[in-house]
């Protein structure tokens, strides 16, 4: 029996040690052997518990190299471009890493909390940041007030949150409106700094009307609605004293960063925003799925669940009303917009406890 835990950890060393270097039929041997040796002996069920864990750790790791190995394939061809000076064709590619690894670890799989994939995902996210960077001075313009001109206005999805945001949900937008007056100084020069367009302060205003301690059910919380995991990936101290997610600056900071890199990863504001609400991953692994990257697209056929398809109109919509005009009631007639209805395609993410908020205000 001596022996044969002796040669039980020492399988275990194997394959702590070689946790990323397995193989498909490797694993499965380890498994045959695991169920030979649970009927054969009467192992403590401690060691069975930690051998089973260090197996599904195992196959983490192999799923999560193949992952790497395939992105490194975009990502060597992206060099060459780049040594060529043929810059587009580079970051083109560089998304196609990304969107391997981020589709490999969508939110809820295992492999998300993997050190390798989220280590990758962030060198990646960096070079993309770092090639858009002559361009971010786009994202510094002064918000006009015909910004919004073009399809989205036209979208029967905006519209019908714009007939919302003046009608039923008015005094929600007031609340937004004023809360922002305070912060805005703040968050355009830091939305600024970090390359982001001003616009997509509105961001904030679906998720929270602005609102430093807005607190969701899923343990989103502050204005951004940060969850704990992506709050840690950016910065956001929470400890049993602070939770720096209901810091209005240290926040927005954070929420800018995760918008310009979402931005820099899909190449596409608005799938920018459908990845803040749906996860990055998920968006990816759709986007890799059906090479559609064209958000109305992906909305009309099927391919983003309702909250998101309903969250990107309603940060446009909110755009519109808070930056574009300071008349919304005078553009809506523009607009033809007569309903006092909400939109028929339903509430977005949290709604209802957001308009619970507001009412308690």
């Amino acid at each position: 029996m001596k022996v044969f835990f002796n040669n039980k950890r020492r399988c275990l060393m194997l394959l702590s040690c070689s946790v990323f270097l397995f193989t498909t039929s490797a694993l499965g041997q380890v498994q045959s052997r695991s169920a030979k040796e649970r009927e054969t002996t009467s192992e403590s069920p401690e060691i069975e518990h930690y051998l089973d864990r260090l197996i599904a750790t195992a196959v983490v790791a192999g799923d999560s190299a193949t992952a790497v190995k395939e992105a490194d394939a975009f990502r060597a061809e992206a060099n060459q471009k780049l040594k060529s000076g043929e810059r587009d064709e580079a970051r083109s590619l560089l998304r196609q890493a990304g969107e391997v690894i981020a589709a490999a670890a969508p939110e809820g799989d295992a492999k998300q909390q993997d050190p390798l994939l989220r280590e990758y995902l962030r060198d990646i996210t960096r070079e993309l940041v770092a090639l858009d960077a002559p361009s971010r001075s786009v994202a510094l313009a002064p918000i006009d007030g015909n910004f919004f001109v073009g399809n989205y206005s036209t979208q029967p999805r905006v519209t019908a949150f714009l007939t919302y945001f003046q009608g039923r949900g008015r005094s929600r937008l007031e609340i937004g409106r004023a809360r922002l007056a305070v912060y805005r100084p703040m968050m355009a020069q830091v939305f600024r700094e970090e390359g982001v367009p001003e616009w997509l302060l509105s961001v904030g205003f679906v998720e929270s009307t602005y609102n430093t301690s807005a607190h969701s059910p899923k343990a989103a919380h502050g204005i951004w609605q940060f969850i704990p995991g992506t709050g840690d990936r950016y910065g956001l101290k929470r400890t049993a004293w602070v939770d720096e997610r209901s810091n209005p600056e240290k926040s927005t900071r954070a929420a800018a960063r995760y918008l310009r890199d979402l931005n820099a990863l899909f190449g596409d504001w608005l799938l920018a925003v459908a990845a803040y609400n749906w996860g990055e991953g998920r968006v990816a692994k759709v986007t890799q799925r059906t090479g559609i990257r064209d958000l109305w697209t992906l909305a009309d056929r099927g391919f983003l669940p309702q909250e998101t398809t309903n969250y990107v109109p309603a940060v446009l919509a909110a755009s519109h009303l808070l930056f574009g005009n300071t008349k919304p009631t005078d553009q809506a007639s523009e607009l033809s917009i007569e309903s006092d209805q909400p939109p028929r395609i339903g509430p977005t993410r949290n709604q209802e406890f957001r308009e619970q908020k507001v009412g308690q205000q």
